[in-house]
């Protein structure tokens, strides 16, 4: 994946925020042209097909409509990750693109969280360019309910897709994040909603540390096809900082670094980054992983920052 983190800025203060690290070590920094430029050879000489746009708020860069016609004119696809408070050119701008070269992956704010105007510009969002996106959540609290997404299919036209995520521990520990002690709580209403998109033919899609052991045994063959990820994608992802330095996630920041350079390509990092997590990888973030029956088979711990944080709170 080629993941860019092209500013740091962002409109939210969000308690979770995985980016919490990168933000405190960087501040209000912004990608410069000579370092897209480096970041778009990159991604051609590694292969990949898509840029994907990152923050803070990635719509918030000066350079962000410049930065995504740069990408479409290597032929990439576009995929940004937003709060969806975004500026009104750059709406615009989107709304002018074609579906089949965007995807917004849109990061939706709960009801709970009362924040009424955000609510109504994400609603603007997807009145605009609902055909490019899939809405998403990151989960934070073992309450939380997911029905507030339900209704956003109804009233536009968004892609039959939810994005859910674990709001995972940054390495400071310094955000908001579920424990793993809650995942059966959250894991067992993932299953009943699960019942409900399957109706309503909308596909579920996990984002990265979901573990099988969380869901009901009785839900599993409900879930067989989001059990194929979940458990088996902790792996580096790749991001790119609004520098040029590359970690392996964001709750990862603060254990390894790699510069960009000339020659580097996305195979070359994800071999450091695999070696230099190599110790942590027969370990999960529970004390049984290592004698559960699915870890190794269908399971590869859970989030690998939960696993680090394991080791180093015994030393």
């Amino acid at each position: 994946m080629a993941n860019l983190s092209i500013t740091n800025v962002c409109n939210k203060k969000c308690a979770y925020c995985f980016a919490y690290d990168t933000r405190n070590e960087y501040g209000r920094s912004f990608m410069d042209e000579d370092t897209f430029s480096k970041a778009l050879d990159y991604i051609e000489r590694s292969g990949l097909k898509q840029a994907r746009f990152l923050g803070g708020e990635p719509t918030l860069h000066p350079n962000f409509i410049s930065f995504v016609k740069r990408s479409l004119e290597r032929g990439l696809e576009i995929m940004v990750f937003s709060n969806g408070l975004m500026p009104d050119n750059v709406l615009n701008f989107l709304s002018s693109l074609p579906t089949d070269k965007l995807a917004v992956l849109l990061n939706t704010i709960h009801p709970e969280e009362g924040n009424p105007k955000g609510i109504a510009k994400q609603k603007k969002v997807m009145t605009r360019i609902g055909s490019s996106v899939i809405p998403g959540v990151n989960i934070y609290s073992r309450n939380f309910n997911l029905d507030h997404i339900v209704e956003y299919f109804e009233k536009f036209d968004l892609k039959r897709e939810i994005r859910i995520g674990i709001a995972h521990t940054v390495l400071s520990e310094n955000n908001r994040y579920l424990h793993p002690k809650d995942y059966l709580s959250i894991g067992s209403n993932i299953a009943s909603f699960k019942s409900e998109t399957e109706r309503l033919g909308i596909r579920i899609g996990f984002d990265c540390g979901f573990v099988p052991c969380m869901f009901p045994s009785d839900s599993f063959e409900l879930l067989k096809d989001e059990l194929v990820k979940a458990g088996n994608c902790c792996h580096p992802l790749i991001d790119m900082l609004s520098d040029g330095t590359f970690i392996s996630c964001y709750p990862l920041n603060n254990f390894l670094k790699i510069k960009l350079d000339d020659v580097i390509t996305a195979k070359d990092i994800m071999q450091k980054f695999d070696a230099g997590l190599e110790l942590y990888k027969d370990s999960g973030i529970f004390p049984y992983c290592s004698i559960c029956p699915l870890f190794n088979s269908r399971c590869n711990g859970g989030c690998m920052a939960f696993r680090i944080r394991r080791f180093t709170s015994m030393t």
